[in-house]
C-alpha cells in the first residue's frame, strides 16, 4: 500500500509541476519585448578552414512601450577574430563588430524604428576565424549560434556546406549542398552542432592574428586622445582668427571683439542613440532606446561654438 501511495504522490507532484511550471513560463513569455520567428545561419568553410557565415533573422517586435521602438540589435558571434562584416538587406543600415562586457557581437543598426506587430528581416554576413580544433588527422568544428536570454526563437536552422565533410553530422539531414539542423529555442536555450573534416582537406591553417576587438580598441584610444586635442586646436585657431580682426564699421560704435550675442531657441531631436539599455544577454538581444541618450551623444556643434565664445568673453573681461 505504501508503495502505491508513494507512486501516486510522485505522479501528482509531476502533474502540479507541469501545470504551474508551464503557467509561469507562459507568463514570462507574455512579458517578452520580441520574438524571433526565423533564425538561419549558412556556413561555408574557406580553404584555410575559416568560415564564411551568412545570417538571416526575422525579428518580430512585441512591445514598443517598455523599451521604446526597436532601433538596433546585437547578435552573438563565436569570437573576436572576425572580418568583412557586411549588411545584406535594406533594413540593415549598418552592421559592425562590437564588444560588450567582454563578449563578441555584431551590432546591427536598423534603417528605421520598428513598432509592435512589425517584423524586420535582418541579413548580414561575416568571415569568422579560429573555429576549429585539430586532433591528429582531423579538424573538428563545434559551433553554438548566438542565443537570446530573453527571446524565444520559433525556428533555428543551421546550414553547413557538405563538401569535404567526413560523414553525416549528428542529427543533421541533407538539404541540397548542405547539411541542415533545425530546432526551436526557449529564451536562454543554446544549441550546438559538430562537424568533422580530414585535416588534409584544407590547403592551409587558419592563422589570422588580428582581432576585431584590437582594431576597435585602437580606434577608441585614438578618439579618446584625438578628440580633446582637436577641440583644443580648433579653439586656438578660432581665437587667433577672432583676435586678429577688429570688426569695426562706421555704423557700429566699437569693434566686434568686444561684442557678444545670445540666441534662445529649441533644437531638433538627434537621430543617433548610444545606448546602454540592451538586455544583459550573453548571446544577443535588442535595444529600443530612440527616446534615450545615455552618453550625451546629441551634442550639437552650436553648443561647442557657444562654449568657445563664452571662453573668449571671459578672457576679454579679465583683461
Amino acid at each position: 500500500m505504501k508503495k502505491y501511495t508513494w507512486k501516486i504522490c510522485m505522479v501528482f507532484a509531476l502533474v502540479l509541476f507541469c501545470l504551474f511550471g508551464q503557467k509561469e513560463r507562459v507568463m514570462a513569455y507574455s512579458d517578452a519585448l520580441d520574438e524571433i520567428e526565423d533564425y538561419e545561419i549558412k556556413i561555408k568553410p574557406a580553404s584555410d578552414g575559416s568560415l564564411y557565415m551568412t545570417y538571416h533573422i526575422a525579428w518580430k517586435v512585441l512591445d514598443d512601450e517598455s523599451e521604446g521602438a526597436l532601433t538596433w540589435v546585437k547578435i552573438g558571434i563565436p569570437n573576436e577574430y572576425v572580418e568583412d562584416v557586411r549588411p545584406l538587406s535594406d533594413s540593415v543600415k549598418s552592421a559592425k563588430y562590437k564588444s560588450y562586457d567582454g563578449e563578441d557581437y555584431v551590432r546591427v543598426d536598423l534603417d528605421r524604428e520598428y513598432y509592435a506587430g512589425e517584423v524586420v528581416d535582418i541579413d548580414f554576413s561575416i568571415h569568422q576565424h579560429h573555429m576549429y580544433e585539430t586532433a591528429g588527422q582531423w579538424r573538428t568544428y563545434n559551433f553554438t549560434p548566438g542565443w537570446f536570454d530573453e527571446i524565444e526563437v520559433d525556428h533555428l536552422a543551421v546550414y553547413w556546406n557538405q563538401k569535404g565533410v567526413d560523414s553525416v553530422p549528428y542529427q543533421a539531414v541533407e538539404d541540397g549542398d548542405d547539411y541542415l539542423w533545425e530546432t526551436s529555442l526557449f529564451p536562454g536555450e543554446r544549441y550546438s552542432v559538430t562537424v568533422d573534416y580530414p585535416a588534409d582537406f584544407f590547403e592551409s591553417e587558419d592563422d589570422a592574428v588580428t582581432s576585431a576587438r584590437a582594431k576597435t580598441d585602437v580606434v577608441l584610444i585614438a578618439l579618446l586622445i584625438g578628440v580633446p586635442v582637436l577641440v583644443c586646436v580648433l579653439a586656438l585657431i578660432f581665437r587667433a582668427r577672432v583676435a586678429g580682426k577688429d570688426h569695426y564699421t562706421k555704423d557700429r560704435g566699437m569693434g566686434g571683439i568686444y561684442t557678444s550675442t545670445h540666441h534662445t531657441g529649441g533644437h531638433g531631436g538627434g537621430g543617433g542613440c548610444a545606448c546602454a539599455c540592451a538586455c544583459a544577454c550573453a548571446g544577443g538581444g535588442r535595444a529600443g532606446c530612440a527616446r534615450k541618450d545615455f552618453y550625451g551623444t546629441r551634442l550639437e556643434t552650436l553648443k561647442v561654438r557657444q562654449a568657445i565664445l563664452n571662453y573668449e568673453k571671459n578672457s576679454c573681461q579679465e583683461k
